[in-house]
């Protein structure tokens, strides 16, 4: 006959608890969303890990990160996505070459030659579409050849900055654009055209790995895309310390008073959550509550 112990049903419900509790404090849990509690937060911030660019038909937003959002009175970003004309106009300087030169000036004859029948055999741009973006450095022309590769796209940013622009909230960005660029050309031409080179000797292998990101992202395992991201940019000399550690360490400072000032949504690369110094542990050493929102 089946007894009922009480005292046993409270131990193990305080042990499920304890479990979950502990779940919910790791960076095991998979979530692409985080609530952050603690000192000096008078009601709930939330961050959320975004991927920069992705097929329209893999765009998801849960209900619950939805809900978060909108509980929000600020938007945060990486950057300020309502940039002046100015500032605007200075971005697209500091993404085109100098000198006129175009990135077939920095390669060798055989090089230019594989750039130049990729981008019109397997990309399928004009030839006057490649006169123009050869002009970009190799960072921002592979940016470009990955949207013309995809098609329809979407951007987590943008969608959030209209979904801020609606809602009439305040939109931040933890960086200056401008710096943004500025580390970005820390990598020199020659390493971004052979980090180019590599992509397209990859060929198909280069958009199955793309393929195999975007599947760990909508699996929200923000731990695993860290890892694929730092391994897949192994190319570069430091790429950990500079495009990821460094700057989350400097948006801390940026997020505590934003957090503490009133509800703040803040939309990051979903890199720069996990690992042991991502966004998620540096707030923890701080002593604040970050929880996933499921």
């Amino acid at each position: 006959m089946f007894r009922f112990n009480f005292k046993k049903s409270v131990s193990l419900s305080l042990l499920i608890a304890w479990y979950v509790h502990a779940l919910a404090q790791s960076n095991q849990a998979n979530s692409l969303c985080w609530k952050v509690t603690g000192p000096g937060i008078n009601n709930p911030s939330y961050v959320f890990g975004t991927i920069h660019l992705i097929p329209k038909k893999d765009f998801f937003l849960s209900k619950p990160a939805e809900e978060a959002f909108k509980s929000c009175k600020t938007l945060a970003l990486e950057v300020d996505l309502n940039m002046s004309k100015e500032t605007k106009k200075e971005v697209g300087k500091a993404a085109i070459l100098p000198d006129n030169k175009t990135i077939f000036d920095y390669c060798t004859t055989a090089e230019a030659e594989l750039i130049q029948s990729f981008l019109r055999d397997s990309v399928k741009m004009s030839g006057l579409k490649i006169k123009l973006y050869s002009r970009l450095k190799p960072f921002y022309l592979q940016s470009l050849v990955l949207k013309e590769q995809l098609k329809a796209t979407r951007s987590y940013e943008e969608t959030f900055a209209k979904m801020a622009k609606k809602k009439k909230m305040n939109q931040v960005g933890l960086e200056d654009i401008t710096l943004q660029m500025k580390i970005l050309d820390t990598v020199s031409i020659a390493s971004q055209i052979k980090e180019m080179l590599q992509s397209i000797n990859k060929g198909a292998a280069g958009i199955r790995t793309f393929n195999e990101m975007i599947v760990v992202y909508k699996e929200q395992n923000i731990e695993k895309l860290h890892h694929m991201t730092i391994s897949e940019e192994g190319n570069f000399e430091q790429f950990e310390d500079v495009f990821l550690n460094h700057r989350n360490e400097s948006w801390i400072p940026e997020i505590e008073k934003l957090v503490k000032q009133q509800p703040t949504f803040i939309a990051v690369g979903a890199a720069h959550l996990g690992g042991e110094k991502g966004v998620l542990n540096l707030l923890r050493q701080k002593g604040y509550n970050i929880e996933p929102i499921f």
